[in-house]
């Protein structure tokens, strides 16, 4: 049995190698680098795993700042294209670490038309109102990205504010270049920017600007909410959103946000994102529309609840006029507020021509469609005596990528004969392994170049440059917002797109007529006319 005195020589022991053990141990990694006088950090923006499979000498990794660091008195050459770049996140942190600003992007100069310039007008109009919210309704291709920079430099000048953030829909890589581009070529006597500090982000990783007490890392002066329709529903995004441009604050401490979407939703229950808006109008606390379908259903609107969302009630799904009457007294109020606190213009080129063009089958692919029509009819049968929902859902996915694949040389078929009429083509899809995918592949084995806008593709933006450009008279995409395929596009360098005239195709239908009327805006756009067809 061991004594008082050995248990306490053994305690001590073990407590002199516990601060043996701590004493060895590396001190902790500094938060943030250390900048000597006459010396700056670059933030990078490294690919996984760094370069040639390891870390450049010299580059360190900051956990605090989810970012490699270089520090030094230039950044060598080889890590230039993986600098931080203008307007992002990272060249913020950039700035704020070394306390002064890092070169702003250059752009070949842009100007407003009469009409944009009218809008910008209504738009500061409002802010100098005190409202703390206008909707750009405009339609697709009228040029809102123009507008909102404008407007957004123009009340930041008239509040003497500084910060001012964009959110992008994807895919990023193609939409935050488009907008840098737009912030540096609008440069005139009454927009330049010199003082302000711009934050270009997709709206998926707005979690960066968040603190770990749900916080904002920043303030927000001035908010710029692109594709709005994304902030439809409750997700982390939209609390995001709404906790960085403090929705549910008071009016008079909230940021100026300018929301734009030609498509606001399906129903007036899907335009939370004017929650804000709304309640400033009645008079009322921002927390009292925070549910935006309850707060309408109140008030008349035929909304009710339905798994946690809002839609039609069963009498406004069979009736049309119900519907439209609900949506334009709910849209009236802001249009025909004074000041207009939504801007509805019409393109004046008009709508994209539209038609369906029906696929002959071959007597085999008929067989084959039928199997999967019968199959996909069995399977529905079971899930609605079963109440499975998971297993019709998985049954109309499979019938669609079974007849995806046997359309395939169709689509094939109908884009070549557009290319032989002078055409570029577009071809639209949603699902890329039984669509997008094979697609691509039966036009380049014909030796057709295909630029490819889908999945995940790094390349994105070079993909859409080489369509543009001519270097791939077909797209093929499921990317159905925010990024221009329109001929005579105007590049950052002040060159432009070929003014070939643009063909599209649906290769699939679009469930949702937002994303259908917005993938037909990628190139239907700034007077450039592109007729659609949907292939069934």
């Amino acid at each position: 049995m061991a004594t008082r005195s050995t248990r306490a020589a053994s305690t001590k022991r073990k407590s002199s190698s516990r601060r043996a053990t701590s004493a060895k141990k590396p001190s902790a990694a500094p938060a943030v680098p250390s900048i000597p006088p006459g010396q700056r950090v670059w933030l990078l923006e490294l690919p996984w795993g760094g370069l040639g499979g390891g870390t450049p000498a010299g580059v360190t990794y900051y956990k605090a700042l989810t970012a490699h660091a270089y520090v030094g008195t230039a950044l060598p050459s080889p890590l230039a294209p993986y600098a931080s770049k203008p307007y992002s996140y990272l060249r913020w942190l950039e700035d704020e670490l070394n306390g002064s600003e890092g070169p702003g992007a250059t752009a070949a100069p842009m100007t407003l038309r009469p009409e944009q310039r009218a809008d910008v007008d209504a738009i500061v109009a409002a802010a100098q109102r005190q409202f703390r919210q206008v909707h750009l309704a405009n339609d697709v291709g009228t040029g809102k990205t123009l507008v909102a920079v404008a407007a957004a430099k123009a009340i930041a000048q008239l509040r003497g504010a500084r910060t001012i953030l964009v959110t992008v829909d994807r895919p990023a890589r193609i939409t935050i270049p488009s907008w840098r581009r737009t912030i540096a070529a609008l440069c005139d006597e009454d927009l330049c920017d010199d003082d302000l500090r711009w934050i270009i982000m997709s709206s998926d990783s707005l979690r960066k600007l968040m603190s770990r007490n749900g916080r904002p890392r920043l303030k927000v002066d001035v908010a710029v909410i692109d594709e709005a329709h994304q902030f439809r529903h409750a997700s982390k995004r939209t609390s995001y959103m709404r906790r960085l441009t403090r929705m549910d604050g008071p009016h008079e401490k909230a940021p100026f946000v300018l929301t734009i979407t030609a498509t606001p939703g399906h129903h007036p229950g899907e335009w939370g994102y004017l929650s804000s808006l709304y309640a400033q109008v009645h008079d009322d606390p921002p927390a009292r529309w925070a549910d935006f379908g309850r707060a309408l259903a109140e008030r008349g609107v035929p909304l009710k609840t339905s798994y946690g969302k809002w839609t039609w009630t069963a009498e406004a799904k069979e009736s049309l006029p119900m519907q439209q009457a609900a949506i334009s007294d709910v849209r009236d109020i802001l249009l025909r507020h004074d000041p207009p606190l939504m801007l509805t213009r019409s393109a004046p080129w008009g709508p994209p021509p539209f038609d369906v063009d029906l696929v002959e089958l071959t007597p085999d692919q008929w067989r084959a469609y039928e199997l999967e029509w019968g199959d996909f009819q069995r399977e529905m049968q079971l899930a609605r005596t079963g109440n499975n929902v998971a297993r019709g859902l998985a049954a109309l996915v499979r019938l669609r990528q079974k007849a995806s694949l046997i359309r395939v040389e169709h689509t094939v078929a109908a884009a070549k004969a557009e290319l032989e009429r002078g055409y570029q083509v577009l071809i639209a899809t949603e699902m890329v392994s039984t669509a997008a995918h094979p697609v691509a592949e039966l036009l380049e084995a014909d030796g057709i170049p295909v630029a490819r806008i889908y999945g995940s593709n790094p390349q994105a933006e070079s993909e859409r440059m080489r369509f543009q450009r001519g270097e791939a008279p077909v797209v093929v995409f499921n990317t159905p917002t925010a990024i221009n395929l329109q001929a005579r596009e105007q590049f950052a360098d002040g060159t432009f797109a070929t003014d070939t005239p643009r063909r599209g195709f649906f290769h699939q239908a679009r469930y949702s007529g937002l994303l259908a009327e917005q993938t037909m805006g990628r190139a239907h756009r700034n007077h450039q006319v592109c007729a659609w067809s949907l292939l069934i």
